[in-house]
């Protein structure tokens, strides 16, 4: 049994998120280092009905890893990265959640492997990555954390433990998972039988499909439904090499031609089967707004990136190469591109300079050439720094108004549709007089469009925009709900009722009931608690 530690100032650090929300308070704190000391934890807290609260990293944009009076079990012990099983597609590898991705990322890479469905934010840790299925920039090609799990281990509300492997089980909509207890008593659990979107990425509550199968229940259940103990992963080889790219514009429209014209010739070299690509993995876009936020900060001096006065728009994106490609070639490919017009030469890096050339955009290239990897780590960071200066400026000034607080969507749209709903963004925040910045992975059509409040009028103004930014959004058949999850952010509680409806609400309930009889797991998130049970 874990120590509880019981002494507010000590575990004060897990009070609070990333969300920006007000801190919450805690029953104690209770670091779990093994799988059996959290079995053995959840069974001898099970009769003092001790509700549970999961925490990984705390780097939930929703409020989600924020107690309201749980006890508090952090994963950050449970760290250990297992060893790789090669298999014929790459190979598997089974971590315990509180190992970090850039944790991850680096100890892959020393085996020559890669997993690839990474957040922004690489301090997170995986447990966390699964509760909310996170996404990432390289959604675009390779897809969401549940294409990527190979199968869990989950303990219960009572501490009993079970493993689950993906292909196992397929159940369709109105069937049961049926789960013995060690008690001899039985858990039937429903498959839902309501329906999600064909988006890139949804995050919108208890999974549904199908078949269903079991593990991808608990993918993406915010830590609503069991304590994740342990993650296989199915892995790739790492790419060969990695280029990156800024390019700025002094519109959006121009942005949206270059990725429109980008991501085509990516999908078009996959679905070919073509070396040559452009093999592009990525593409994120920054607005006007949060240029200017990077502007009135001193994030573009340290990168040693310049804004062009004249920058309204900027994307950023990230290319593989099948073979690697040293720095000197490729200068002396791009120079020759810039001094002579389309040449002869042909394989990716041509492509891709090509099309940066038809569109104006050559010649201001901040680009990180295959070995510079501090200058990619340099222009991944100029996108990370927007929604790191809007936090900054929102702690500012609550400190005078300590009724502001960060309005943000979570929403995408199939790709064709960006351009209205960008525009639909711009109004609804421009006609209500509200400071915006709106970023995002374009690529996949998912963009965070975040109003800057000044008051609490202006919160209210804000939220008021993200719920009929989301009606649009449904209305263009997409999901406002897209990667961050719900948590127990009030309106993303409301957006997941307006888009799902009363009824997948009740199922979502019926699920939590019959996997969490008593109500223990993270009470408060995704539903009001007074529900739960």
């Amino acid at each position: 049994m874990p120590e509880i530690i019981r002494d507010p100032e000590v575990f004060e650090a897990y009070l609070e998120d990333a969300s920006g929300a007000p801190p919450g308070e805690a029953a104690g704190l209770a670091r779990i280092a093994s799988e059996a000391e959290a079995s053995t934890l959840l069974r001898r807290t099970l009769a003092d009905g001790a509700r549970i609260l999961c925490q990984a990293a705390r780097t939930s944009l929703t409020g989600g890893a924020i107690p309201r009076r749980e006890l508090i079990v952090s994963v950050e012990r449970m760290a250990e990265i297992g060893s790789v099983e090669r298999c014929p597609t790459g190979a598997v590898v089974r971590v315990q959640p509180g190992v970090r991705l850039d944790t991850l990322r680096e100890d892959l890479a020393r085996r020559g492997l890669y997993y690839p469905p990474v957040p922004t934010y690489e301090q997170a840790m995986i447990g966390g990555s699964v509760a909310t299925n996170a996404g990432g920039a390289a959604t675009f090609k390779y897809g969401v954390t549940r294409q990527w799990v190979r199968g869990l281990r989950v303990l219960l509300f009572n501490g009993d433990l079970i493993e689950l492997e993906r292909g196992q089980i397929a159940l369709a909509p109105g069937e049961e998972l049926r789960i013995l207890l060690s008690d001899g008593g039985e858990l039937r659990v429903p498959v839902p039988d309501y329906a999600l979107p064909d988006l890139k990425k949804v995050s919108a509550g208890y999974h549904a499909a199908d078949p269903l199968d079991p593990v991808d229940l608990f993918i993406g259940s915010e830590g609503t439904l069991g304590l994740i103990t342990s993650i296989t992963l199915d892995l790739i080889p790492l790419p060969r090499s990695v280029v990156t790219g800024l390019v700025f514009f002094d519109s959006f429209s121009p942005a949206l031609g270059l990725a429109a014209v980008l991501r085509k010739a990516a999908l078009a070299s996959r679905e070919r089967g073509d070396p040559a690509g452009p093999d592009v993995r990525a593409i994120e876009s920054i607005d006007a707004g949060g240029l200017d936020l990077l502007r009135s900060s001193g994030e573009t001096a340290r990168l040693r990136i310049r804004i062009p006065d004249v920058a309204r728009a900027a994307l950023l994106f990230e290319m593989e190469l099948p073979d690697p490609v040293d720095n000197d070639a490729a200068q002396r490919l791009l120079m020759r591109l810039l001094e002579d017009g389309p040449a002869s030469d042909d394989g990716p890096l041509a492509r891709l300079f090509r099309i940066l050339l038809d569109h104006g955009a050559l010649e201001a290239l901040e680009f990180a050439f295959p070995e510079d990897d501090d200058r990619r780590r340099a222009l991944k960071e100029f996108r990370e720094a927007v929604p790191r200066r809007a936090n900054e400026i929102l702690r500012e000034r609550r400190r005078e108004e300590p009724g502001i607080q960060k309005v943000a969507g979570d929403l995408i749209v199939p790709f064709e549709r960006l351009a209205e709903i960008v525009r639909f963004y711009e109004r609804g925040f421009d006609e209500r007089g509200l400071q915006y910045a709106i970023w995002g992975h374009l690529a996949d059509g998912n963009l965070h469009p975040n109003a800057l409040p000044r008051d609490a009028g202006e919160v209210k103004a804000g939220v008021q925009a993200v719920l009929d930014f989301a009606d649009e959004v449904v209305r263009l058949g997409g999901c406002p709900l897209s990667e961050h999850g719900v948590g127990r952010d009030p309106l993303k509680q409301t957006l997941l009722r307006r888009f799902l409806g009363g009824s997948a609400i009740d199922t979502m309930r019926r699920i939590k009931r019959a996997l969490d009889p008593p109500g223990r797991f993270a009470p408060g998130v995704l539903f009001p608690a007074d529900r739960d049970r």
